[in-house]
């Protein structure tokens, strides 16, 4: 085994085991959590024109280990481009639905009020292309499949949390362009 993989098995048993050698119970139950997502993406070196403000609804559930499992979709508004003259109408929309599944690990301080979860992030851009010239509409929904990391910080405040969700996603059918978003979150957990 490589010391990378041998340094993650390392880290993840004394992750898991170090709470029951300290003599900390273990959650008694499982946790769940949803949240709504308000936010802005983009593209750290092009500009793509099927992101933007964004909103969206995520629902996760934290298991006996810290170990969170979520999945969501998110609505990116996009963009909109116009033009027109007295002989011809032209109009062009890019917006995109994200739909993902995640995977992070819990970290909390502050008596258990300030929550840390990096998490790993794997899911995809449907992209709705729609387009008129003249009389003749053209539509089109392209999937890209994306991938990354992401850190959400949630202050809890009871059955409530509000924080920030910060992600940056990788598109390898569009490489020069990974993506780069930051949304407030509002949530209940449970």
């Amino acid at each position: 085994m490589s010391r990378l993989t041998c340094t993650f098995l390392v880290s993840l048993v004394t992750t898991l085991v170090a709470p029951v050698a300290r003599g900390e119970a273990p959650p008694a139950r499982l946790r769940w959590s949803v949240d709504a997502r308000l936010g802005y993406a983009t593209a750290w070196t092009t500009g793509q024109s099927y992101l933007g403000p964004a909103t969206g609804l995520i629902g996760g559930l934290t298991l006996r280990v810290p170990i969170h499992v979520e999945v969501g979709a998110a609505y990116h508004v996009g963009s909109i481009e116009s033009a027109a003259n007295d002989t011809l109408v032209y109009w062009s929309r890019r917006r995109s639905v994200f739909v993902h599944a995640a995977a992070g690990y819990d970290r909390t301080t502050l008596a258990g009020r300030l929550l840390v979860r990096p998490r790993f992030i794997l899911g995809s851009f449907f992209i709705v292309d729609e387009a008129q010239l003249g009389g003749a509409m053209r539509q089109g929904i392209e999937p890209r499949f994306t991938f990354g990391p992401g850190v959400d910080i949630l202050f809890h405040f009871g059955a409530l949390h509000a924080g920030i969700d910060a992600r940056a996603l990788f598109v390898p059918s569009h490489v020069a362009a990974p993506i780069g978003g930051l949304f407030g979150v509002f949530g209940v957990n449970k």
